[in-house]
């Protein structure tokens, strides 16, 4: 035994020599989700294994690009969150740009960087239309509410460009996807149905024209084809976020999207459901077309558009909005 005892101590002293890994470091490469509800996982059994994040990063660590790497994710999604909450002093934005230069200056590992960042936005912006001094609440027909309507797209549209360009610049090689909106009553029939689908393609036009800036390098991940027609399948009871097969097609788009290939859908969630069709022609890039103002009756006007889709379908999504930012404490 006493023999042992110069060895043992030899071996304890190199240990304790041995240079420890820096409080912080990070050593494997990350996925960083940013966005509202949808990115934290509301709708699903379980949000933190069943949401769509969870999902995309879990198929992702499984795959042959990650397999022996590793893969965390770092999901920064908050319920009820806005465009301009991402911009907010120590918000997703600027919590994921401090993520990214950390890792990038992480010099314990040379492959531990964010390759991967997700952004979902742009449901919860339909709150402004119906705060309490919103004139939309009393005249969805008016000048003022459809000046209103315009504002909130306008603040939207500067804010995602604001959110990209910076995640861009905080990471120049990363894989930067952006989710379009799905209508939650695509598929339910009547005058709700169709201008809520209006409504979402108005505010998905926003996000198309931001992804388009070839500056940006960013890739358009459009979810809505997906749940048109089909919101009793994929649509969770509170009528308003993904159900478990919701935020399983959604992943599978996202993967899809990520790995330069079709998404491939499981054939039992994607029957035709029978609705009636507000849109005759092909649907164009993210499942978009011009909402028409014409006025011979050859399409939807934004005045019917705002007069129907505020009071039946956004003040629900402004009351869900409402009680998540109770229960944070804003």
């Amino acid at each position: 035994m006493r023999r042992l005892l110069p060895l043992l101590a030899a071996f304890l002293s190199l240990a304790f020599l041995a240079p420890a890994a820096p409080a912080g470091a990070k050593e494997a490469p990350a996925y960083i989700a940013i966005g509202d509800s949808r990115a934290f996982g509301v709708g699903a059994t379980d949000p933190a294994a069943d949401g769509y994040v969870a999902i995309t990063h879990d198929a992702l660590r499984r795959s042959e690009r990650y397999r022996d790497r590793g893969l965390e994710l770092v999901n920064l999604g908050v319920p009820g969150a806005t465009s301009s909450d991402l911009l907010l002093p120590d918000g997703q934005l600027e919590r994921a740009a401090t993520e990214i230069k950390e890792r990038q200056e992480d010099s314990s590992s040379a492959d531990d960087n964010v390759e991967i960042v997700t952004v979902n936005i742009g449901a919860n912006d339909v709150a402004a239309l119906v705060t309490p001094d919103s004139p939309c609440l009393a005249d969805p027909w008016s000048a003022g509410c459809q000046d209103r309507f315009q504002e909130m797209l306008d603040t939207l549209e500067d804010d995602l460009t604001q959110v990209l360009r910076r995640l861009r610049e905080a990471a120049p090689k990363a894989d930067i996807l952006v989710l379009d909106l799905y209508s939650a009553l695509a598929g339910r029939g009547g005058a709700p149905e169709q201008v809520a689908d209006l409504a979402v393609r108005e505010i998905n036009g926003v996000t198309e024209r931001v992804v388009a800036d070839p500056e940006l390098r960013v890739k358009l991940v459009s979810v809505y084809p997906v749940f048109r027609g089909r919101a009793s399948q994929l649509v969770a009871a509170d009528n308003l976020h993904p159900n478990d097969d919701g935020h399983a097609v959604m992943a599978e788009v996202v993967l899809a999207a990520i790995e330069g290939r079709e998404p491939v859908l499981p054939e039992e969630l994607m029957t035709p459901t029978a609705v009636e069709e507000i849109v005759r022609s092909p649907l164009g890039r993210g499942g978009l077309l011009p909402v028409s103002q014409d006025e011979d009756g050859g399409g939807a006007s934004l005045p019917l558009l705002l007069a129907v889709a505020i009071p039946v379908s956004l003040l629900g999504l402004a009351a869900v909005t409402g009680a998540y930012r109770a229960r944070r404490g804003r």
